[in-house]
């Protein structure tokens, strides 16, 4: 069982006494969301360096009850190369998320991502055109006020393209109801 496949099947089972509605989302229907996030890389190869590599996000989010659905941007640093030179992967994306059990201040949920863009360099290099990314996740949300939430959550995602490699991300941010 993977690191996000563990996470969320104990989400699953240690916060079920929380029950009630989702009040670690928004209250309002339209939110801002911006995330900070660490990537590993889930496979080594020797033309890269795989230490951890920094990224952000921000997403426009739609919530209705417990499910919302977001559409954002992220862009990551995903290789470096020993010159100096990084790769950093840049895309727009859909995640729909799903609260799975919620009590007065914090909500447990599960996210997929679907994303599409390209890597793009420091300097001239070959990266290749269009990637899709996919993947899924968890994550905790917790109600800071009646507009603002924090978020932090875990994600597992694949990149497809002439440079395919796999990640675990995890990230903070903070969500603003609009």
């Amino acid at each position: 069982m993977n690191p996000v496949s563990r996470t969320a099947l104990a989400l699953m089972i240690c916060l079920p006494c929380l029950g009630g509605a989702a009040a670690g989302q928004s209250q309002q229907k339209l939110s801002l969301q911006g995330s900070g996030a660490v990537l590993f890389a889930t496979q080594s190869d020797p033309s890269f360096t795989s230490s951890t590599r920094l990224g952000y996000e921000a997403q426009l989010r739609y919530t209705v009850s417990r499910f919302s659905m977001g559409a954002g941007y992220q862009r990551s640093t995903v290789f470096k190369f020993p010159n100096g030179e990084s790769i950093a992967l840049s895309l727009g994306f859909v995640e729909p998320r799903l609260v799975l059990t919620a009590g007065s201040g914090v909500a447990a949920y599960v996210a997929g991502r679907l994303g599409l863009g390209t890597l793009t360099c420091t300097e001239t290099c070959n990266a290749g055109g269009t990637n899709i990314t996919y993947g899924g996740g968890g994550g905790l949300l917790f109600k800071l006020n009646k507009r603002l939430s924090a978020d932090l959550g875990g994600q597992f995602f694949q990149v497809s393209g002439k440079l395919s490699s796999g990640y675990a991300m995890v990230r903070a941010g903070l969500g603003i109801g609009l």
